[in-house]
């Protein structure tokens, strides 16, 4: 166990072989390093000479970020179908080197509980191959018998639904494999006592999970012939679905090199096969990932290509899906729950789609595919190099999301100074997106090109060396469009009461992926800290409404200084949340909660702002003004006007229904810096009762769709569709000479929605120089 988490599977991945029963069994000794070392540390720390079984003692309860995530706070048991984590890819590879027929995933819960296996309780991921079901009942039979014999306590289903295909009980069901969940009730040192003045000692909880175990090893045995007949057929059985169904999925690469190559490889890690066409292609019928269907699509060579026909074809249905609908009886079920209890049965998030999270141009057929395919087994990227080294004026790195970022990184390592455009422009026949990263020879130093070039190889990005500043489009290369951008002096606050994993998925862009320099400093030590050796500070988001208690007015007032001297502060999930909050004031976006009498004006501010993308011009108006008909006077609204009271007992009643875990579409101001490199619509993750109103004072980069095109996958009801349609997801406010950046909630949600990562990591590097002002001399 890692201190109230994880254990994994007694199949294991240690190469530990024994022979019981006719079973080989495989034991995993260690399962989470960082986590165990990190949860061990406490218990020594806080255990008493006198043993305590008190829960609420701070051995039981341990301190942020407990022993649960890997090194990077992480929750592994989310990440099997993300493939982000190397530790999550061993677990995999072990698994299908040796092809189990059974998986057991040993967790621990809260302590006040006793013990959880399977079956689970609906919603189960309609991928779920059907004779998973049959022999959940049979092993959770013998298991409870063997548990009856000794009297301990033990539930099924409850709390736990399968409806998620990415935790390690699910994953390997996916192509045959029986995958059970244990939970026990967990101690956290010697022993606890529980509500009932029972006192469960680790002794027992261990003994729990090692007779469940063997337990479902004498299952295994005593119906070897059957489970091995199961697992042949359930194979077969996927693949021949997969071939009657005719089902595919095809992406289609962008210029985000690193992002493909990472999405298709995420994909083989699954040990799903992947295939490359070799030529350009048409289907008769193809859906996108938002459910577009077009007729006769026309696909270019080079596009990636998954077929269900294969054995691994449930759990790429399972993984790659864009828009799974829950069951009418489960629905029904749980909108009682919600309309009588005011909870939930959704355990998880009701929305994953792959394809989305990455921000894949994805597509979805039934129709044949006639084209030579070769099988893919890692994705090459294009090498870098330095085009026309001995330029004359300076040097272009177009925007092409994460090589661009990378560079960034790396000339700002470099402490060369660089520019960026914020708008598109061409230049001796190159084309450049806004975002485009200009190094002019004027203001760097002599070797400028070879060190260039030790950057274009490194990350393998084209850098294109140009002769003149005239522009063949766009602005020219000296004018005041190219914003000269600061080095990013990154701070990450961390601790109690912000989410761990939110401010771990940070942590883990600024030090792993784009290797920048950073600090992570303490949230409850912002009132005594100096913030003046940092630019940009990231807040994750938070749990609840805790960080009004503990951000004192000393802490606000210090942040609000810092930003109005030039920082740039960006908040997101429950930490925007709190910046909006009308007693914090940080910025003039309001939480809708906050602003329910001034609805109609934040609906008028967003009429104004999407006509002004294509606002209409009347000539017979404008020239013949005394031919145009007179405008007419706007009605007067009948008495139907809510009261104070009804608006917030029917806002109150719209928070009852928030999205959890649901995909929404917000559409993107692609003319804004914080959106260098993204298209005109983005999937969000949304899981939160919070919804932000903005008007024009602020720039809104991302807005939330309106009613009939807001939700994209999972399970958004009515009342939340009308409650979040048009309200804001990204804004940024100048804030003296910095600025305050919100997102409504984690645009990296567990690492993987690399479509509003971008906006994330636009204003960790382009912020300090594209939303600030400074007055001073230029400092790298």
């Amino acid at each position: 166990m890692d201190g109230g988490a994880e254990g994994y599977l007694i199949f294991g991945f240690a190469r530990l072989e024994l022979v019981v029963w006719n079973v080989i069994v495989i034991i995993q000794p260690s399962e989470n390093p960082d986590g165990r070392e990190r949860y061990l540390s406490m218990l020594q720390i806080y255990q008493s000479h006198v043993p305590n079984y008190d829960r609420r003692s701070a051995q039981h309860s341990g301190v942020w970020p407990w022993g649960r995530g890997n090194h990077y706070w992480f929750d592994m048991n989310r990440d099997w179908i993300l493939q982000r984590l190397p530790e999550t890819r061993g677990r995999t590879d072990a698994i299908l080197d040796y092809n189990p027929v059974l998986v057991v995933d040993a967790h621990e819960m809260g302590s006040n509980s006793t013990f959880l296996f399977v079956p689970p309780r609906e919603p189960i991921n309609y991928n779920t191959p059907p004779s998973i079901m049959k022999w959940y009942k049979i092993f959770s039979a013998d298991q409870a018998k063997t548990l009856d014999k000794r009297g301990w306590p033990y539930y099924n289903g409850e709390w736990n639904d399968q409806w998620y295909p990415g935790y390690g009980s699910a994953w390997s069901t996916f192509f045959g494999a029986i995958g059970i969940l244990y939970e026990q009730a967990g101690v956290d040192g010697q022993l606890v006592r529980q509500q009932s003045d029972y006192i469960l000692t680790y002794h027992e909880s261990i003994n729990h999970q090692f007779t469940s175990s063997l337990a479902n090893l004498q299952t295994t045995a005593n119906n070897r012939e059957e489970l091995l007949k199961d697992y042949h057929d359930t194979r077969h059985n996927i693949v021949e679905q997969g071939r009657r169904s005719g089902l595919s999925y095809v992406f289609v690469p962008d210029n985000d090199e690193l992002k493909t190559k990472r999405f298709i490889e995420s994909l083989v890690h699954q040990g799903i096969t992947v295939e490359q066409a070799q030529a350009a292609f048409t289907v008769a019928e193809a859906t996108s990932e938002y459910g577009k269907v077009e007729k006769s699509k026309s696909f270019p060579k080079g596009v990636y290509l998954v077929r269900t026909a294969q054995a691994e074809g449930a759990l790429a249905k399972a993984i790659l899906d864009f828009d799974p609908h829950l069951k009418l009886d489960f629905l029904k079920t749980e909108r009682r729950e919600l309309e009588k209890f005011g909870d939930t049965r959704m355990y998880e998030i009701s929305a994953w789609s792959l394809p989305l999270g990455w921000n894949i141009d994805a597509w979805q057929t039934t129709s044949s595919i006639a084209v030579d395919t070769q099988p893919v087994t890692e994705v090459a990227v294009a090498e870098g190099h330095v085009a026309n080294p001995d330029a004359r004026f300076a040097f272009i790195v177009d925007m092409k999301g994460e090589k661009t970022f990378l560079t960034l990184a790396h000339l700002f390592k470099e402490r060369i100074v660089v520019f960026a455009s914020e708008k598109p422009f061409s230049v001796e026949g190159h084309h450049f997106n806004a975002g485009a990263l200009l190094i002019r020879r004027l203001g760097n130093a002599d070797d400028l090109p070879s060190r260039l070039e030790a950057i274009a190889r490194d990350v393998g990005v084209e850098i294109i060396g140009v002769n003149t500043g005239a522009s063949s489009e766009g602005s020219d290369l000296g004018a005041e469009t190219f914003h000269v951008l600061r080095q990013p002096r990154i701070a990450i606050l961390t601790g109690s009461p912000l989410d761990y994993t939110s401010a771990g998925v940070d942590w883990y862009v600024v030090d792993r992926e784009l290797e920048m320099p950073h600090s992570l400093i303490r949230v409850d030590e912002l009132g005594y800290s100096d913030l003046s050796p940092y630019n940009v500070l990231v807040m994750p988001s938070a749990w609840g409404g805790a960080l009004n208690s503990t951000l004192a007015h000393s802490a606000r007032s210090k942040i609000r200084e810092w930003v109005r001297g030039g920082g740039t502060l960006i908040c997101m999930g429950a930490s925007a949340g709190w910046a909006a909050d009308t007693s914090v004031g940080l910025t003039s976006v309001k939480l809708k909660s906050q602003a329910l009498e001034d609805l109609g004006d934040y609906d008028r501010w967003v009429e104004r702002e999407a006509r002004a993308e294509a606002p209409p011009v009347d000539t017979m108006a404008l020239w013949h003004a005394e031919k145009a008909a007179a405008p007419k006077a706007k009605e007067k609204e009948g008495g139907g006007k809510l009261s104070k009271d009804e608006l917030e007992d029917l806002d109150q009643w719209q928070r009852k229904f928030f999205p959890r875990g649901v995909i929404l579409r917000a559409n993107v101001d692609t003319e804004d810096w914080l959106a260098f490199g993204m298209k005109p619509q983005v999937p969000v993750m949304l899981y939160t009762r919070q919804a932000f109103l903005s008007d024009n004072s602020v720039r809104t980069t991302a807005r939330f769709a309106d009613e009939k095109d807001l939700r994209v996958s999972g399970l958004l009801w009515p009342e939340a569709r009308a409650r979040w349609a048009k309200t804001a997801y990204a804004v940024h406010e100048q804030s003296g000479r910095g600025q305050v950046i919100l997102f409504a909630d984690d645009p990296d949600m567990r690492g993987y929605f690399y479509g509003t990562r971008k906006m994330l990591v636009n204003a960790i590097l382009y912020g300090p120089g594209m939303g600030t002002r400074f007055d001073g001399p230029f400092e790298q």
